[in-house]
């Protein structure tokens, strides 16, 4: 199977959620009367129901969560999903493979996948622009020699160069990596694969979407954003949740494939968190920002920096963190928030009293 079947919204409106959302943003208000950081970045929170369940849920609330905002490197996440989703595609098709040849195995994946990736995200066939080779994965680049099966067909796994260029990607953000990893995957597939998975709706422009290669190796490709005009790099918050959601529950992702990607994409996340670019919410990780506090580990992030077109840096992050004494775990994504302390301690101030809240902590 080339694409995955649209994944399940995991993600379940939840009264208590919601009003102890409504509540933080309130007393952020009165805390922090100047910053409108309660009323302009849009913020997705859910909290993990029976983790331990082979089908766990999500108590959910968000605020303008439905709208799209540039959040620079947090739309790295995207090509991470994607190189992850191609690998596992690959390794599908090369289970039934005769020759495990390199000529072989790349030559039968161009042929059987590069039409219908493009036809999944035909918007790229009419960009000026926009090559068949911007377009599609180039597998050599990608992939590792394929491995002889002792049960016939061939093993698929990531070349020592990809595998090294995604990880840099997440874990200290590097653009360089970023732009071998999107020039190595194509537009099509990264946004082709969020389109079928259900993570990007075409129709609307809304969703996770990265057509950009972070250092101009490709030309953009944009969608409208509220907050920065056309952007190559924009998410919703609701859409990012369901992703985490869908990597805390991890079945689904690995479900089509024998190629398990939830801990590999889970391990990145964590290695971002704890020796890359940790979360802003991290306590006494930046001068003059005092993150969540005591009481909450934070164990995966990736975090978004960038330059507005009218000037400016906005912040975002997609996380997930624990209430230490409860054991509770949550999912937080928020983004447009002006890249200043003050922004940043009333953002960490709003996310731990919504937390609090909803476990009844005053």
């Amino acid at each position: 199977m080339l694409f995955p079947n649209r994944f399940p919204d995991l993600l379940s409106p939840d009264p208590q959620m919601v009003a102890a959302l409504t509540t933080a943003q309130a007393l952020t208000g009165v805390t922090f009367p100047t910053l409108g950081v309660h009323l302009n970045c849009p913020i997705s929170v859910a909290a993990v129901r029976n983790p331990t369940s082979t089908s766990p849920s999500f108590a959910y609330a968000g605020f303008r969560d439905k709208e799209m905002h540039f959040s620079g490197s947090l739309l790295k996440v995207a090509a991470m999903i994607a190189a992850f989703e191609l690998r596992q595609s690959a390794a599908d098709f090369a289970v039934t493979e005769g020759d495990c040849s390199d000529g072989a195995v790349f030559g039968h994946l161009k042929t059987a996948f590069n039409t219908d990736i493009q036809a999944a995200a035909p918007r790229f066939q009419s960009e000026p622009g926009i090559t068949e080779p911007m377009r599609v994965p180039k597998y050599p680049t990608v992939f590792g020699s394929p491995q002889g099966l002792a049960s016939g067909g061939c093993l698929m796994s990531f070349n020592s160069t990809f595998d090294s260029n995604v990880r840099g990607m997440i874990v200290p953000s590097n653009n360089e990596q970023t732009s071998a990893t999107v020039q190595a995957l194509g537009y099509s597939w990264i946004n082709g694969l969020l389109a079928k998975a259900g993570l990007f709706d075409p129709s609307a422009n809304r969703g996770i979407w990265l057509a950009g290669t972070f250092t101009g190796a490709f030309p953009a490709v944009r969608v409208p954003s509220v907050n920065d005009g056309p952007s190559a790099q924009a998410t919703t918050t609701i859409d990012m949740t369901r992703f985490l959601a869908l990597l805390i529950e991890g079945t689904t992702l690995d479900a089509r494939s024998s190629d398990g990607i939830v801990g590999d994409m889970q391990g990145l996340l964590s290695d971002a968190q704890t020796v890359g670019d940790s979360s802003f919410m991290t306590t006494g990780a930046r001068p003059g920002v005092n993150g969540l506090g005591a009481g909450f580990t934070i164990t995966h992030s990736k975090i978004g920096l960038g330059n507005l077109m009218a000037g400016g840096d906005v912040a975002s992050e997609a996380t997930v963190l624990t209430h230490d004494d409860s054991g509770q775990q949550f999912l937080v994504v928020w983004q447009n928030l002006k890249n200043l302390n003050d922004r940043h301690n009333a953002m960490s101030f709003m996310v731990r009293r919504t937390l609090l809240t909803f476990l009844g902590i005053p």
